[in-house]
């Protein structure tokens, strides 16, 4: 028995386990189910019990992360402070103190296999230049934030075809009536280790019906790896106005300027210009005498709008943005002047959706999304390079009060224009797949007592993307995209979703994707097979003793006995976990560890060369062995007072990375951060 069988029949084992061990009756109170409660909004899953780890619900379709709730190792300064908890995120940036962009793996898809989504609209620009370049996770601080909804697969009619691997969608908060004219004004600021420091500050108010939010942060760091320093600001503004029936409009904006410098050689590449205050790395397309910088804004404008009206739930949204990138440094020693990659993006879309309740028992959801994504063409000007169309309809169908079911289909067409630099011209091509969803959920409680609060869900779709990126099917002007054709296959998950005892939740999804035609770099794989499980356990193992645990398996391999092919997509560590501790050792007072683990994995070596008298970055290969590791991370959390006069929550937060200051190098094959060390400060009034 070869290992990955060996792996899937115990992990089989050990899950059968579990739920006859736990099938003991009455375990815990059955709780009444109330009707008000059975849906939260019309188009979530129907779950009646709900477990898992403090400020996370899990649920058979998915898994949501509730920022206020959620208690992480100091004050996260973006959404991935977050995410890395999870192991169904593998975060590969280049830099620990530095968000990055694209810099996460979705259960082994990348940036363009999975889709990231606000409030329910896909986060997309045409990317390329340099790196995919499609989400910037720095322009995703905390505070934009109240949930995280993770989806596995691609079974969700309402999210692009290439939700492969399924999505992240992040949901800001929804407005809320003000009975007085007193805004909430929440301060943060917090200090660590290579002189990382972030300040936040929030103003909320309204008047009745009338609400605002504003917002600013600073987050700054000298980086602990060479030329590494990254000094980022965002402003944030939004209006919103409660309706009736459960309505809100909000009207939103955003800047960002985030000025990073790109990491250096340590000694440079020809042995010299060592310097001894940063570890030693290699594989940068730069030596310390170029000073790479990579310096970005973004502006984005977003209309929301939800309500309850005789034809369903309405929601309407739209987005508008523009970013920039420049990526600057000396080409020689010596020159007094840097070259510049000065590159613009522009985006825009919209969606509207109604969910249609007919009956108790049946629910229909249709709706269109569209994008349109620029960025500047062959003549230095704002040129289209993709136009998207999504349609869909998805129907939920409870068959009997224990059998549900999710019928789905997505519609879309794509076009796509492709420039060559070599003949100044540009070739359009077109795409359009109808894409069957479904997601069948059993719960088995009336089965026996001991299977209360278990369901098995099964999802089966089918997969189908097209090449929707400019860095993947037309990089520096190179029309490779001529000769792509669109992924297809289809999509298996099988979930157990059980509460084991009080609000403890276990689920483990059994996953098995085949594609055709797969996308890796700017060519086609005849055939990749992706397995994978990914476990959750959380919720209070006592009333003051909380814990997490999450555990991912993948494992790619491909049919068409292309051996740098087959190492290009199992460029993955198969085994990932993460779990955490959460004890209140007083009323004030909780003490919080966290630990990851990850195993060897290959990473790609590349190097810098120059094609058409432009230095690209190609990859040699060749591949670097990256060995596993174990990462602790230790704080305190402790509630100063509640209330005192004007002010309120004060809340200061002491904490240790890396604890035991393990020594390893991150996926993209640079040093990983050493021990650090920090404190926040937080207050309200």
């Amino acid at each position: 028995m070869n290992g990955s069988k060996w792996f899937r029949c115990n992990v089989v084992a050990i899950a059968a386990a579990l739920v006859c061990m736990t099938g003991v009756p009455a375990l815990a109170a059955e709780e009444p189910a109330d009707k008000d409660e059975k849906v939260a909004r019309l188009d979530d899953v129907i779950v009646q019990d709900k477990g898992g780890a403090p400020g996370v619900t899990v649920t058979p379709e998915k898994t949501v992360i509730d920022l206020d709730d959620f208690s992480t190792i100091g004050t996260p300064d973006s959404v991935l402070d977050v995410l890395k908890t999870q192991a169904a995120i593998d975060f590969r940036g280049e830099n620990d103190l530095d968000p990055g962009v694209d810099s996460v793996y979705l259960r082994g898809f990348d940036s363009q296999k999975f889709v990231t989504a606000l409030d329910g609209m896909t986060l997309q620009k045409t990317g390329g230049r340099k790196s995919s370049n499609i989400v910037d996770y720095s322009l995703l601080p905390a505070f934009l934030v109240q949930k995280i909804e993770i989806l596995p697969g691609p079974h969700w009619a309402m999210y692009d075809a290439k939700a492969i691997g399924g999505a992240l969608n992040f949901i800001s908060q929804a407005p809320k009536r003000y009975d007085s004219l007193k805004p909430e004004l929440s301060l943060s600021t917090s200090y660590g280790s290579y002189e990382t420091f972030t300040e936040n500050t929030e103003v909320r108010g309204g008047v009745s019906a009338f609400n605002y939010d504003l917002a600013y942060r600073k987050y700054r760091t000298d980086g602990y790896l060479r030329n590494s320093e990254s000094d980022m600001d965002t402003v944030y503004g939004r209006m919103g106005l409660v309706l009736p029936l459960e309505g809100f409009v909000t009207l939103s904006a955003s800047y960002s300027d985030v000025d990073r410098q790109a990491l250096v050689n340590n000694p440079s590449s020809d042995g010299s210009d060592y310097d001894s205050d940063y570890p030693e790395s290699s594989g940068s397309l730069f030596n310390p005498n170029q000073y790479p910088t990579w310096d970005s804004t973004s502006k984005n404008y977003r209309l929301n709008y939800e309500q309850a009206l005789p034809i369903g739930r309405l929601s309407i949204g739209g987005f508008y943005g523009k970013d920039n990138r420049d990526r600057a440094y000396y080409v020689n020693a010596g020159d007094t002047s840097k070259t510049h990659m000065d590159t613009d993006w522009w985006q825009q879309g919209g969606k509207i959706q109604d969910a249609i309740s007919w009956t108790p028992e049946h629910l229909t959801t249709v709706g269109f999304d569209y994008s349109r994504l620029y960025d500047e063409g062959l003549a230095d000007e704002k040129t289209k390079r993709i136009d998207k169309q999504g349609t869909y309809l998805q129907h939920q169908w409870d068959i009997l009060p224990s059998l549900s079911t999710k019928l789905g289909v997505r519609y879309e067409d794509l076009n796509i224009w492709i420039s060559s630099s070599a003949t100044n011209s540009y070739t359009e091509r077109h795409f359009a797949e109808a894409i069957p969803k479904s997601f069948t959920t059993w719960k088995m409680d009336r089965l026996a007592s001991w299977l209360r609060d278990t369901s098995l869900s099964a999802g089966v779709s089918k997969i189908w993307h097209a090449p929707d990126a400019h860095g993947t099917y037309n990089p520096q002007g190179r029309p490779l995209g001529l000769t792509l054709e669109p992924e297809h296959g289809r999509g298996y998950d099988l979930i157990l979703d059980r509460r084991l005892w009080r609000d403890i939740a276990f689920k483990v999804d059994f996953s098995l994707y085949k594609i055709d035609d797969y996308i890796a770099g700017s060519v086609n794989v005849d055939e990749v097979e992706r397995e994978g499980v990914d476990v959750e356990l959380g919720g209070h193992l006592m009333d003051k003793l909380s814990f997490y645990l999450t555990y991912a398996w993948n494992d790619y391999h491909t049919q068409d006995g292309d051996a740098t092919a087959a190492q290009s997509v199992d460029q993955r560590a198969k085994n990932r976990a993460g779990a955490g501790l959460r004890y209140d050792l007083f009323e004030r007072t909780q003490l919080q560890l966290d630990y990851s683990y990850q195993d060897d994995e290959l990473t790609e070596v590349w190097e810098e060369a120059e094609i058409d008298g432009e230095l690209v970055d190609v990859f040699t290969g060749e591949y670097e062995k990256l060995d596993a590791y174990h990462v602790f991370d230790f704080g305190v959390r402790q509630t100063l007072f509640k209330r005192a006069g004007w002010f309120s929550d004060a809340e200061l937060r002491v904490y240790v990375k890396n604890l035991f200051d393990e020594e390893y190098q991150n996926t993209s094959g640079y040093p990983a951060i050493d021990r650090t060390f920090g404190a926040a400060f937080s207050i309200k009034m």
